[in-house]
């Protein structure tokens, strides 16, 4: 089996991939349901950002900015696996053309390009972390022994090579769904001229030739699964204005008269026509997916929609919930910490950034798609995946960071204040009593300006 696909592959939590997150991912779960080998990538540091880590150290904000940079002056170094290759070879921030024609190569003319622009400042925090991020995980996951003989190769070559009986895939997220929930954007439809646009011509264009790529892998790949993707109003970064999720939900089907990114780089509303304007699109772009596999027998969609669906406990007061040591698991948008007062738990099946599973949340993934494998190939896994046991290895669910609900508050104030997530630092002191935890959090905010898709 081998996996390709984007960060809801990857592992990612709260912005964050390791090691400990990469053993935990969807496919990671469903390998060792399965019972069978699956080479997970070995990370031996984070992978430039640390997000849960500098709010458990909050507010020694200087503490988290060194750690930062260690992180990048780390993966500079070009670490190397104790594993020739990786059957995980999901990169976040990937889009469907990255599956095609992106390589380690790639990565690493983008790091040198980079390196020049950035000059001395290339090892300190920097508005390019995020491609320092995609492009450090890219280079790690698709060459893992650091040899520049190593044939460059894009993710769904090395399918081709290796030739799995199985593939796993989970794509398209960074063509749309991250701008429609992280940033609350309101789409123009499918097939828009416009670059910045979800779902644009161009990404048409790129997961049509990504279907056709899919359908050329040799034919000892028996099964490809792929991943439907969960509509934007299910994120929990898009939550109601006022937050009345907890009293007045609009049931099945249902959307709030306005929406709000309550964590991103910007801050934006959508309308209820704008949110179900943005999950019809996603649901077109979903059946585009399924027409275009229909002529191959051995693609399957996994209805991941449907199931995160079935989690909608923010709009449904009857959707699925899981309670464990006292806490309701739902896919609301976190609540935990208290760095000034306690505050009640709520959420926990997506990690803070609102935008990736927690564990848990994977879990719930893993199960759905083993659902699928058990239904085409008629296995029936050795050791079932086990929610609890997921809640009780996820860490941010077991110990959430103490400062996340002032930072939270914080954050949201200031972006609804500005519009907009630029220049916080400075703005926070101006709009807010000048205190330690204030002048903090606003260190902090500007560790998170850069795009993590």
């Amino acid at each position: 089996m081998m996996a390709i696909g984007d960060s809801l592959f990857n592992g990612v939590r709260s912005l964050t991939i390791n090691q400990q997150l990469a053993q935990w991912s969807a496919p990671a779960q469903i390998a060792r349901a399965l019972g069978e080998p699956f080479a997970i990538p070995d990370y031996p540091r984070n992978v430039v950002i640390n997000f849960e880590q500098w709010l458990h150290d909050f507010p020694f904000v200087t503490t988290s900015l060194q750690d930062l940079e260690q992180n990048i002056r780390y993966w500079d170094t070009q670490p190397r696996s104790a594993l020739t290759d990786f059957d995980n070879i999901a990169i976040a921030s990937a889009r469907y053309e990255h599956l095609y024609n992106w390589t380690w190569d790639d990565a690493q003319i983008d790091l040198d390009e980079i390196r020049v622009a950035l000059g001395n400042q290339f090892h300190e925090p920097n508005a390019r972390l995020g491609d320092l991020f995609f492009d450090f995980n890219t280079r790690f996951l698709l060459n893992p022994t650091g040899d520049p003989a190593t044939p460059k190769r894009s993710p769904l070559q090395i399918v081709a090579d290796r030739k799995p009986k199985r593939l796993l895939v989970s794509i398209g997220h960074n063509n749309g769904v991250w701008e429609m929930g992280f940033g609350a954007k309101a789409s123009s439809g499918l097939g828009g001229v416009s670059d910045d646009q979800p779902f644009n011509a161009g990404d048409v264009q790129q997961l049509a030739r990504f279907v056709q790529e899919l359908k050329a892998l040799p034919a000892e790949v028996k099964h490809i699964y792929i991943n439907a993707m969960p509509l934007p109003s299910d994120v929990a970064d898009l939550m109601p204005v006022p937050d009345t999720s907890d009293t007045h939900k609009p049931g099945p089907g249902g959307y709030y008269p306005v929406y709000e990114n309550s964590l991103g780089f910007n801050y934006a509303n959508l309308t209820a026509a704008q949110a179900k304007a943005n999950d019809d699109l996603v649901r077109q772009v979903n059946a585009m997916v399924a027409q275009e596999a229909a002529t191959e027998a051995r693609i399957h969609i996994v209805p991941i929609d449907q199931a995160f669906q079935d989690w909608n406990f923010k709009a449904d007061p009857n959707a699925k919930t899981v309670t464990f040591d006292g806490k309701v698991i739902s896919n609301l948008m976190i609540q935990a910490g208290g760095l000034i007062l306690p505050l009640g738990w709520r959420g926990g099946l997506m990690g803070l950034d609102g935008m990736h599973p927690s564990i848990l949340g994977y879990a719930v993934m893993a199960q759905e798609i083993l659902k699928a494998i058990q239904a085409h190939e008629g296995l029936n896994p050795v050791a079932p995946i086990d929610l609890y046991r997921a809640y009780l290895a996820d860490s941010l669910l077991q110990r959430p960071p103490s400062a996340w609900g002032a930072f939270f508050v914080t954050q949201l104030e200031v972006r609804r204040l500005t519009q907009r997530a630029p220049d916080l630092e400075q703005l926070a002191a101006g709009l807010m009593p000048t205190t330690s935890l204030h002048q903090s959090i606003a260190q902090l905010v500007p560790m998170l300006r850069f795009r993590l898709d």
